[in-house]
């Protein structure tokens, strides 16, 4: 067996963020390397969803996330195995390095992100706003006192993308600690700067987390929780089994070109 992390460095405190745009056109000619290897039930629930308008996103996702788990440990994409706690949170169960693999994924229309760190628990959530044109009307039902008059006080036509702010640091931390919706999503604050930047964490044990907004633009909103302090982020795009590039910040999840070219010719 080679050595922990023999193939990428994790340092602890620092994210890999991987990014796919599942309408990438470069990924059509893998379909049935992907399928091959996915397990028995990731196989059997891609069948379900095969015929649906997400059945090719799930795939991509599952894709991603084990090309890129790959990247970490000492097993094949193929041979990765997962176990789930009672509220379906995902983690690693048959490598030696599992206890240090910390990594959670998210996927939406058009786009998967999968973010891998080592120690400590961390989650993601991505939203394609074009599926949820009203989502504004539910922010009574889960955000909090605090957060609910901070979204009333922006401009009317800044709302929907503070809305997304709110929504996913909150959704990410949900998904790190891994308990689904027995923590309400009322029950805790994230509280956002002039900017949008997170500032700070309002709950249980807040000095143990951070957050940061992954990516905002016309399409999507991402954001990212640990628990610890986050001290940087690495930005990839990756075809599963296929290219892959660094980005920065700046530009990381903004190449909507291959998404809106294959759409076109899609819907043409």
């Amino acid at each position: 067996m080679t050595s922990a992390l023999h193939k990428r460095a994790l340092s602890t405190g620092f994210v890999d963020a991987w990014f796919c745009f599942t309408r990438d056109p470069r990924l059509t000619s893998a379909q049935q390397q992907y399928e091959a290897i996915l397990s028995s039930s990731e196989l059997a629930q891609y069948q379900q969803l095969k015929h649906a308008d997400n059945g090719w996103d799930y795939l991509v996702s599952r894709a991603l996330l084990r090309t890129v788990l790959a990247e970490y440990c000492e097993l094949g994409p193929e041979e990765l195995e997962f176990q789930v706690n009672d509220f379906g949170k995902p983690k690693l169960s048959n490598s030696s390095l599992a206890p240090v693999i910390q990594f959670n994924t998210a996927h939406t229309s058009g786009l998967t992100v999968c973010v891998v760190t080592r120690d400590h628990a961390i989650g993601v959530d991505i939203e394609c706003r074009a599926e949820n044109p009203g989502i504004l009307n539910v922010a009574d039902d889960y955000f909090s006192p605090l957060e609910l008059q901070a979204l009333k006080s922006r401009e009317e036509g800044e709302q929907l993308d503070y809305f997304y702010r709110y929504w996913t640091l909150k959704e990410a931390y949900i998904k790190a600690r891994g308990e689904g919706l027995s923590v309400p999503l009322h029950d805790f604050s994230v509280v956002l700067g002039a900017d949008g930047e997170f500032v700070e964490f309002v709950g249980p044990q807040a000095e143990s987390w951070d957050f940061r907004i992954l990516c905002q633009n016309s399409a999507y909103t991402a954001a990212l929780s640990m628990n610890s302090q986050i001290s940087g982020l690495n930005y990839f795009n990756s075809v599963p089994l296929g290219p892959q590039s660094e980005h920065s910040a700046a530009d990381a999840f903004n190449n909507l070109s291959v998404v809106d070219s294959a759409r076109r010719r899609r819907l043409g």
